[in-house]
């Protein structure tokens, strides 16, 4: 996928809309896991500064060369953990943590880090897709729908992530020492001929991706022959006008209390 692609099917306006309406023009904002920082450009054009924080520097270089090259010069990139934030305690205004909390062993350590860059009265929205509230219709429906369970048990078993963590934000926040925290959910739906051929299609070259393949066959969840059909399976649904398919994306925001003067 082009990064101009991703600026269209990772953005703002689908996956922060949520903590939008508590950013000002002045903020100086965090995007903490922010990925290939289609997002980060994109809170860009409502708040001060944006800083991405993210493991790898290299995800940073289409990023970085759309900004320099649309004039975008309120938004930087770092590489850094988010159990070690390198940055100063009451420092960001606001900060979003999108796609990144169910990746981590010690989420509350990962959620009192970013608390404490922060300033009193600073707001975090984070968010994480919830397996358990798949919605999926079409033709092979029980042998896509095993695609899923297998990602599930391999994310499990190889320690990539937690496929449901999305139903425990609220509680995690809370025991983060955030206040007023507001816990959503929002579906996030492929429906369209253009949509359901952009997502069967790109499940399809999962089916084919180095680590599903190999560690579903590694751990016995899927022999070649049931990725193969799998892959057709996902070809023949992204052309289906029954097809449909819905992801639940679980939501919170909380703010770090305020100073008692």
């Amino acid at each position: 996928m082009t990064f101009e692609a991703q600026l269209m099917t990772r953005n703002v306006a689908d996956y922060a809309e949520f903590l939008l309406p508590h950013l000002a023009p002045d903020f100086n904002v965090m995007d903490v896991g922010c990925g290939s920082g289609s997002i980060s450009l994109g809170l860009a054009k409502t708040v001060s500064h944006v800083i991405g924080v993210d493991l790898d520097e290299e995800d940073f270089t289409d990023a970085r060369k759309y900004a320099a090259q649309h004039g975008i010069d309120n938004v930087e990139f770092q590489a850094g953990s988010v159990y070690s934030l390198d940055f100063p305690n009451d420092h960001f205004d606001a900060c979003l943590c999108h796609s990144m909390l169910e990746t981590l062993d010690r989420p509350l350590d990962g959620l009192r880090e970013i608390k404490r860059t922060l300033k009193p009265g600073g707001v975090l929205g984070v968010a994480c897709v919830e397996y358990g509230g798949l919605i999926l219709a079409g033709p092979n429906e029980p042998l896509l729908r095993r695609f899923y369970s297998i990602r599930e048990r391999l994310w499990e078993t190889d320690h990539i992530a937690d496929p449901y963590r999305g139903r425990a934000l609220r509680g995690l926040l809370h025991a983060a020492g955030f206040a007023n925290v507001v816990a959503t959910t929002k579906y996030v739906c492929h429906g369209t001929n253009e949509a359901v051929k952009y997502f069967g299609l790109a499940r399809a070259g999962d089916c084919r991706d180095d680590w599903y393949a190999s560690s579903a066959q590694k751990h016995g969840q899927a022999t070649s022959g049931d990725l193969n059909a799998m892959e057709h399976a996902w070809v023949e649904w992204s052309e289906s006008p029954e097809a449909y398919a819905a992801f639940a994306w679980c939501r919170a925001t909380g703010w770090k209390p305020s100073l008692i003067t």
